[in-house]
C-alpha cells in the first residue's frame, strides 16, 4: 500500500512548484533591484562628474575673465554639453555664480578649520587664520568675485549665507583666543566670542578690500598686519 495516494502526492508536488515559482520571482525581484541600482549609482556618478565639470568651466570663466560676465552658452561650450542640458543642472548665470560662491566658501571654511586644528599653539592658529583670508580672498578669486558680483547679491543674500558659515569659524576662533589667554597673547578680561566675531569680521572685510584695490600686493604684508591689529589692536600703549 503507497505511503500516500495519487491525489496527495500531486497536491505536494503543485505546492513544491508554487514554493520554487515565488522563490524564483523574489530572486529575479532583487536581481532587478540590484541592477536598477546599480543604474542609479551610474547615473549619479555621471550626473556628479557633469555638474564638476560645469563648475570647473565657470571657475575659469572667471578667473580669465576677473568678472561674472560669462553666457550660458560659454559654459555649456567648456563644459562639453548641450546648453540644454547645462539648464538641467542650473537654471541661469545667478544660480551658477551662487553654486560657485557656494563651494568657495565650504573650501576656505574648511581650510581655515585644518589650519587652526594642526596649529601647535594659538598664537600660530591666529597667523595661520590670517594667512587663509589673505591667501583665500586674492584679488579675483572666485570666491572672492562670487561675494562681490552685483549678479550674487541681486540673487540671493549672500551675507546671510556667509554669516551661517562662518559661525562655525567665530567657534573655532573663540576657542583659540580662550588658549591664548594662556600663552600670554590675549589679555584675561577679552570676551573670547565677542573678540572673535570682531577679528572675523575684520579678516573678512581686510581681506577683500586688499584683494579688490589692490592695497597690499604682498600677501605677507597683508598678513601681518592682520596679525599685528588681532594681538595688538590699534589702541596706544599706557
Amino acid at each position: 500500500m503507497p505511503l500516500i495516494d495519487e491525489e496527495r502526492a500531486n497536491e505536494l508536488v503543485g505546492e513544491v512548484r508554487v514554493a520554487h515559482e515565488a522563490v524564483r520571482d523574489a530572486v529575479e525581484r532583487e536581481v532587478s533591484k540590484g541592477r536598477s541600482r546599480l543604474r542609479a549609482s551610474a547615473k549619479t556618478r555621471k550626473s556628479a562628474a557633469t555638474r564638476g565639470r560645469i563648475m570647473e568651466s565657470v571657475r575659469a570663466l572667471m578667473l580669465e575673465r576677473r568678472a561674472v560676465d560669462f553666457q550660458m552658452s560659454e559654459v555649456a561650450e567648456r563644459a562639453g554639453i548641450t546648453k540644454g542640458a547645462l539648464y538641467y543642472y542650473f537654471a541661469d548665470r545667478d544660480e551658477l555664480v551662487e553654486a560657485v560662491f557656494d563651494e568657495e566658501l565650504d573650501l576656505v571654511v574648511a581650510t581655515i578649520e585644518r589650519t587652526v586644528a594642526e596649529a601647535p599653539s594659538a598664537r600660530e592658529a591666529l597667523r595661520g587664520l590670517c594667512r587663509e583670508f589673505s591667501t583665500q580672498l586674492q584679488a579675483g578669486s572666485p570666491f572672492a568675485l562670487a561675494l562681490t558680483s552685483e549678479a550674487t547679491v541681486s540673487h540671493f543674500d549672500a551675507l546671510s549665507v556667509v554669516s551661517t558659515r562662518f559661525m562655525r569659524v567665530v567657534d573655532v576662533l573663540a576657542g583659540q583666543l580662550e588658549r591664548a589667554k594662556g600663552e600670554g597673547v590675549v589679555r584675561e578680561d577679552v570676551d573670547a566670542r565677542v573678540a572673535a566675531v570682531f577679528l572675523l569680521g575684520g579678516f573678512l572685510m581686510a581681506s577683500l578690500s586688499a584683494a579688490d584695490f589692490g592695497l597690499f600686493a604682498d600677501t605677507d604684508l597683508l598678513l601681518d598686519a592682520l596679525y599685528g591689529l588681532s594681538v595688538r589692536g590699534v589702541g596706544a600703549e599706557r
